[in-house]
């Protein structure tokens, strides 16, 4: 009898640590002797719809001063849903945030008949700490869950463009981008490369020039970039002059369903920016359907992407802190 209790007790152990128990049936436990990044490097093998930002060896990378993790919504033992966060400590303090060059990342839902219930299942799972930051793939329409679990919300833009038809797309371009064009064509070069400090220069200077402190070092840029080689998903343009003089440079990332501009910078020749992107754009539209500017609220430069014909779309900010004075030291620094 005590032998029969025990393997009954053993059973029950072992069917609690694979299915902890919810109304909506979604397991959010780890199973067995795998974590949830296990078993979220495993899924996203599988698939072909993963964000690159959201890709586990995208955040391997990213992630340098703390560490990635994910909270996953299951049911039959099958990933329903995914939320990949970075944790790492702000002045002490445990936050959830957005890694460096990594404008997207947040909820990802496999099952699109149940996002609302699914979101809701993951964002359960979010450590508790003092901040969370999440900026969410423009994919993601519906942000209620979020707002019904206490977090505050800021609607971000980026600029999209359909590049299925190259004609199409070249004859949406603004009249006054279209004879800038024209005129690079007879003065400037584009061309593919692989000098990523001569990238780096580039865009270094354009941050001086606007008497800002470039966000990331060359030695993280450096560790991106053999990663995205490594996964042939990085595309770096420079435009010179004829003096072979570099005037702008882009650097470019995809995955299946879109092409993205990272980063990049100029000389202050606008035409050269232009050029390379014109460039960027023709590259990938054998590719990809979309191409994502990755947008910005700044107006000028908002500006400048929508001469190419994209269209301004909205994506979540969300955030939440324990306390008022949190959100409003997170915002200043922002």
């Amino acid at each position: 009898m005590n032998n029969r209790l025990s393997h009954t007790l053993h059973y029950l152990l072992r069917k609690l640590t694979f299915v902890q128990g919810n109304d909506s049936g979604y397991s959010t436990h780890k199973t067995n002797s795998l974590t949830n990044k296990d078993k979220y490097r495993a899924f996203c093998k599988t698939r072909e719809d993963i964000p690159i930002f959201s890709e586990p060896w995208w955040l391997d990378t990213v992630c340098v001063d703390g560490d990635w993790d994910v909270c996953l919504a299951e049911k039959s033992g099958i990933i329903q849903g995914a939320v990949p966060f970075y944790q790492t400590t702000l002045k002490g303090l445990k936050v959830i945030r957005m890694p460096l060059l990594t404008p997207y990342l947040g909820v990802q839902v496999f099952t699109p008949s149940q996002e609302q219930k699914i979101t809701t299942e993951l964002i359960q799972q979010i450590p508790k700490i003092s901040y969370i930051q999440l900026l969410h793939h423009p994919s993601l329409s519906n942000w209620l869950p979020y707002y019904w679990a206490g977090y505050k919300q800021t609607t971000m833009y980026t600029y999209l463009l359909n590049i299925n038809n190259i004609d199409t797309v070249y004859s949406s371009f603004r009249k006054n981008l279209k004879r800038n064009l024209k005129k690079a064509s007879q003065e400037l070069t584009c061309q593919s490369s692989n000098d990523l400090e001569l990238f780096y220069r580039i865009n270094k200077a354009t941050f001086e020039r606007q008497k800002m402190d470039i966000p990331y070092s060359y030695d993280f840029l450096k560790a991106l970039d053999i990663n995205l080689e490594k996964h042939n998903r990085r595309k770096i343009f420079i435009t010179t002059d004829k003096d072979n003089t570099p005037l702008a440079a882009g650097y470019f990332v995809w995955d299946h369903q879109a092409a993205y501009y990272l980063a990049g910078g100029h000389s202050g020749n606008r035409e050269a920016m232009s050029w390379t992107m014109w460039h960027a754009i023709q590259f990938f539209s054998n590719k990809v359907q979309v191409f994502d500017f990755e947008g910005s609220m700044v107006k000028n430069i908002a500006h400048f992407f929508s001469g190419f014909g994209a269209t301004p779309t909205p994506y979540h900010h969300t955030f939440k802190g324990k306390n008022k004075i949190i959100d409003i030291l997170k915002i200043l620094k922002s």
